[in-house]
């Protein structure tokens, strides 16, 4: 509509023009080399004003076939993109259902159409760890190093030979270690690198290497979580190395694992594994009010299983009766919660208290029937088929074995699917620092996962 109205007032003024010239009167008479032209005003102005009107179409005309060519490289580059995404788009599904060929396939016209850009060579590479083949991709990544690449372009090779080196069937963590650092002498605050050298250094039990590690990836740290992700790390840090000290057996070591354990758990008062382990050494120490203090702290934000534990074997040497005065100090507000009524009955069942324990756990049995809105534990029905075992009802236990054996299974340290027996500092999957966490294992495989090559290469993180 815009542009119907500015042609219509173009029109208009072009017509005004011409009216106008058309009435000017007189005549004009030029003498050129002895010969004598005479003219209207009219006409001659008519003739200047087409004349201008034709140089301007002519200035239009040449700056057209001027910027004609950079015209059609653009217009060629952007269908050249367009149809490099489509390619990209059709990779990333073929990676996504596990269709190495078509992913190959879609890889390779993508950088057909994009062979500058960074992500084409990228989704090669990962097609080819894809399909196993482990040469094709490493070539992948090394020509992301050429002298010419962008920067990017050579921290994300490096990146994908870093987690090539890690994921190997013989991990190869010196070469590892070498792309991390290369990667930082191009972008030193390059956070994957950091960490990785900071879980390297755990791993070999180089605390200062490990410290000073985190410092840097401390600064390189950004947003508004920033705070707590640094005291989390200071805390798993402090425990690994305090788990690392306990399997010496040195009494010394022993004394400097407490304070480490005890670190750990003020850093991150939610890190319960800290507080459960710095109230077993408080307790193996002979300082069991320390302990109760510790465990306390933590119970009082959450009841956990992990502190539930803690507190049976910080106790274990106790009378009966002097563990059930102390659990009801212990429970505190938190006594209609499962972990109390977990941890009262099973110092009942210590104590072969078995309808005592059988009395604490009932009020969740209702829920392991089929009509209950959610399934009961599997260690709740084990607890019941052990108080009814105590009763002498085989019936009765045999059913919670029954209920036992068809309960999805509690929850408890998981590491990218794997189950443990306690919490480790590095996933023993994947290699990551503080990759284990506590989670049943439903909710462990629905959380976010990264696609994972096959033939034990590790998956190749973009960000």
């Amino acid at each position: 509509m815009m542009r119907l109205l500015f042609g219509f007032i173009v029109l208009a003024g072009l017509a005004i023009c011409a009216a106008l010239i058309a009435n000017l009167p007189g005549q004009v008479s030029f003498s050129v080399s002895g010969y004598i032209l005479e003219t209207r005003t009219a006409v001659l102005a008519g003739a200047s004003f087409a004349a201008f009107l034709m140089c301007l179409a002519l200035v239009g005309l040449a700056q057209f076939l001027w910027h004609l060519p950079a015209r059609l490289r653009a217009e060629r580059r952007e269908t050249l993109r367009r149809d490099g995404e489509a390619a990209l788009a059709k990779a990333l599904m073929a990676l996504a259902r596990g269709d190495a060929a078509s992913a190959k396939e879609a890889t390779r016209l993508a950088r057909q159409k994009l062979p500058h850009q960074a992500l084409p060579r990228l989704m090669a590479a990962q097609a080819a760890l894809l399909d196993g083949r482990q040469a094709d991709a490493e070539a992948d990544y090394r020509a992301m190093l050429r002298r010419e690449a962008t920067l990017e372009q050579k921290t994300l090779g490096l990146e994908g030979l870093y987690y090539m080196a890690r994921g190997a069937a013989v991990a190869d963590m010196e070469t590892a270690g070498t792309y991390a650092l290369q990667v930082l002498e191009l972008a030193p605050k390059t956070l994957w690198a950091l960490d990785g050298l900071m879980a390297m250094a755990v791993q070999i039990g180089d605390w200062s290497a490990a410290q000073d590690w985190m410092r840097q990836w401390s600064r390189a740290l950004s947003g508004s979580g920033k705070r707590a992700q640094i005291k989390r790390r200071r805390a798993v840090l402090w425990l690994a190395e305090a788990q690392s000290l306990l399997a010496t057996q040195d009494p010394g070591d022993q004394l400097v694992a407490q304070k480490k354990a005890e670190q750990a758990a003020k850093q991150d008062p939610e890190f319960y594994a800290a507080a459960a382990l710095a109230a077993r050494l408080q307790a193996r120490g002979g300082d069991l009010k320390k302990a109760r203090a510790t465990l306390r702290q933590a119970w009082t934000r959450a009841p956990h299983p992990e502190i539930t534990e803690a507190w049976l074997d910080c106790y274990a040497d106790q009378p009966l009766a002097t563990r059930q005065r102390a659990a009801v100090s212990f429970i505190g507000k938190h006594k209609a919660h499962i972990e109390a009524q977990i941890l009262r009955a099973r110092i009942a069942l210590d104590g072969e208290r078995w309808r005592q324990a059988k009395t604490w756990l009932e009020p969740h049995a209702s829920q392991a029937h089929p009509e209950g809105e959610a399934p009961m534990e599997r260690r709740l029905c084990l607890l019941l088929a052990e108080a009814e075992t105590g009763l002498d009802d085989a019936q009765k236990a045999q059913h919670w074995r029954e209920c036992a054996r068809r309960a999805p299974a509690e929850a408890g340290w998981m590491s990218a699917g794997l189950r443990l027996d306690s919490w480790q500092a590095i996933c023993p999957v994947t290699g990551k620092l503080d990759g284990v966490i506590w989670a049943s294992p439903v909710e462990a495989a629905l959380l976010p996962a990264t696609l994972a090559p096959p033939s034990h290469s590790a998956p190749l993180a973009l960000s």
